[in-house]
């Protein structure tokens, strides 16, 4: 299992990847980076508790149960949802995304990001300053 740290770094990393990706026209690059980045945040949120690490297999379960209700909400959900659903097929479909489709989702996956990383930022202040990090 990767600290907070690690994830939020990768996160980071693999965010900016996405964007010299998209500009670059490399889009197979986009899809993977662009979700991971969420995926990543999404780990270095869980790791704000010391939760453990967990796989896709039970990514939704976490997402659903614990950060969603208590973090990142509903429409948060429907974005990685989005992501997920549009990177398998993406990447293991027959088809190959149109420039608007990729736009849309390099939308998705910035609103996903910032999103879970303004959250992840108030957890850190929180636990700086010694507030309850449930709150």
């Amino acid at each position: 299992m990767a600290d907070l740290d690690t994830h939020y770094d990768l996160a980071r990393q693999l965010f900016t990847e996405m964007r010299r990706a998209h500009e670059d026209g490399h889009w197979p690059v986009v899809v993977d980076a662009g979700f991971y980045a969420v995926f990543h945040g999404m780990e270095a949120l869980n790791a704000v508790e010391c939760r453990d690490s967990y796989s896709f297999a039970d990514a939704v379960d976490i997402l659903e149960r614990m950060l969603a209700p208590r973090y990142l909400g509903e429409a948060f959900v429907k974005e990685y949802e989005y992501l997920f659903y549009f990177r398998r097929g993406a990447l293991y479909g027959a088809h190959v995304p149109s420039a608007e489709q990729l736009a849309r989702y390099v939308a998705v996956s910035e609103r996903a990001y910032a999103h879970v990383t303004n959250v992840l930022e108030g957890q850190l202040a929180d636990a700086a300053k010694g507030g309850a990090r449930n709150a």
